[in-house]
């Protein structure tokens, strides 16, 4: 495991609290929360369901019965489009924006690909927030669904959900926000944002993999992916994942603004060093409008993986924006949906905090870049001059 870990916008550590929460529901509290069980452990088991339900709701300001737990993001995710979807008997529209996460985007292409939908993609600007003009053009008498994420995965651009919220409402179609990658650390209110669906997920908090939540408004109709019991509300069959939830009730619960204020900090701190320090870098995203803990930066004339794996032999776990470990070698496609050119979204590094990292991490992170960064300038055909002699 690296002794640095900077790639919590793709999963963190597990809080220890968090998991003594969780401990008693393997192997003492194990009943099954639902079925068809008048005996007290089932019960038990109940009450820790619905108070889990009760917290999870309580942090995006919504009714528990609006709650039902999944299995991940993803499948809230899916279940917000394709079970919306499945409830319509003809083919319809739906708005989205070019830089969602895969598992909204590649979900609206299969439906597109059955025949179900045709679906709109919205630009950004180039620091990553949507075009509000060119989503108000795109809805349609059809549109039935517009699906906006609350932080980019990427770069960490916070869209503008209360506008387009009511953009939406006004014209009476329901909002689906894919929390996922902002939950927890901006401001997320379902009522106030007239938000209509939206996903969450545990891993991304410091709770537990495996376990999700997608909000469901009491006047939104939706199909099940999947067939069996009665569980969550006929909506998501199956025995749920009671240590999960209750990990995930207990890790949303542990946020406190000390600790989104700590990140921030830590955010700054690395930019503001990495702009004294070494020339020639980029802001990929906000830098008013960012989440706290994400920070995206182009250091131009190098690619992102070899930056990747030279900090990962420094034991610095970081991310890059392009997907040359993927099936297909390619620049981020939120990078080039943002107007970068693809030597810039090939040459990004994703990194992002967590409140376990300290000071002391980062100052050493930013003396293997500066050095990375340099080594890497050496090599390369495309460096100016005056960058190789940094």
């Amino acid at each position: 495991m690296n002794e640095i870990y900077l790639d919590n916008a793709t999963t963190t550590r597990l809080d220890p609290w968090v998991l003594e929460e969780m401990k008693p529901l393997f192997t003492e509290e194990f009943a099954a929360p639902t079925g068809h069980f008048g005996h007290q452990a089932s019960l038990d088991a109940k009450d820790r369901l619905e108070q889990a339900r009760v917290t999870v709701a309580g942090s995006i300001n919504a009714e528990p019965d609006e709650i039902v737990f999944t299995s991940g993001g993803t499948e809230a995710n899916n279940l917000a489009l394709q079970g919306l979807i499945k409830t319509r008997k003809e083919k319809t529209h739906v708005v989205t924006t070019a830089i969602e996460q895969e598992s909204v985007l590649n979900t609206l292409k299969v439906l597109e690909k059955e025949g179900r939908i045709e679906f709109t993609l919205v630009g950004v600007d180039p620091d990553g927030l949507l075009k509000l003009e060119e989503l108000t053009s795109a809805l349609r008498s059809d549109t039935v669904l517009c699906s906006v994420h609350l932080v980019n995965h990427e770069v960490g651009t916070v869209q503008p959900i209360e506008e387009v919220g009511k953009i939406c409402a006004d014209r009476k179609i329901p909002l689906h926000v894919d929390a996922i990658s902002g939950w927890g650390y901006v401001p997320f209110d379902v009522k106030k944002m007239n938000v209509a669906l939206a996903s969450l997920t545990a891993h991304r908090i410091h709770g537990p993999k495996g376990v999700g939540t997608l909000y469901r408004r009491k006047d939104v109709k939706l199909a099940p992916l999947m067939y069996g019991g009665y569980n969550e509300f006929e909506l998501r069959p199956g025995m749920e994942n009671l240590p999960g939830i209750v990990g995930m009730a207990k890790a949303i619960s542990m946020i406190k603004p000390a600790h989104i204020k700590y990140l921030a900090g830590l955010r700054k701190m690395m930019w503001d060093a990495i702009t004294k320090d070494i020339p020639w870098v980029h802001l990929n995203g906000s830098k008013e409008n960012g989440a706290p803990y994400i920070l995206n930066v182009t250091f131009d004339f190098i690619e992102g993986e070899s930056i990747l794996l030279h900090l990962d032999m420094q034991g610095i776990a970081a991310a890059t924006g392009s997907a040359c470990f993927s099936k297909a070698l390619e620049a981020s496609y939120v990078l080039l949906a943002m107007g970068r050119p693809h030597e810039q979204a090939h040459g990004s590094m994703r990194f992002s905090f967590s409140r376990f990292n300290t000071e002391t991490e980062i100052e050493k992170t930013l003396v293997v870049i500066k050095k990375v960064v340099t080594d890497l300038r050496k090599l390369s055909p495309l460096t100016p001059d005056k960058a190789k002699e940094v």
